[in-house]
């Protein structure tokens, strides 16, 4: 496959697109590349319904989060607009947005895991 420097890194540029599509190297091939560092996680489960996946979104001028089993079901969802700030300019504005996030992600969060 192509050589990258981690297994989550981009194709560098010189890459052909062709390298993309080849087949990745093996896992025991990775983790001889990955340095052995000690985390303070679990291993997922090996049933995918026990896993939970955290996801966060920041478009213009939207917070969402979800909750999903390793399925792709929705556990919780919640979403937090700001449409009504941007609305008065005309049009997205970078730093209210920046800061609409900022103030919006806890709690959106929060609700998503509550439901």
């Amino acid at each position: 496959g192509p050589t990258r420097s981690k297994p989550s890194d981009p194709l560098p540029a010189s890459q052909p697109a062709k390298a993309a599509a080849e087949k990745s190297p093996q896992p025991a091939a990775l983790a001889a590349e990955v340095p052995n560092i000690t985390r303070n996680c679990r291993p997922l489960p090996e049933d995918r319904l026990a896993w939970r996946v955290l996801g966060i979104e920041s478009s213009c001028d939207d917070t969402g989060a979800a909750v999903l089993r390793g399925d792709g079901a929705i556990l919780g969802e919640a979403l937090a607009s700001q449409a009504g700030i941007h609305e008065q300019w005309g049009g997205v504005v970078p730093r209210l947005a920046q800061e609409g996030h900022r103030k919006a992600i806890d709690a959106t969060v929060e609700e998503a895991l509550k439901r």
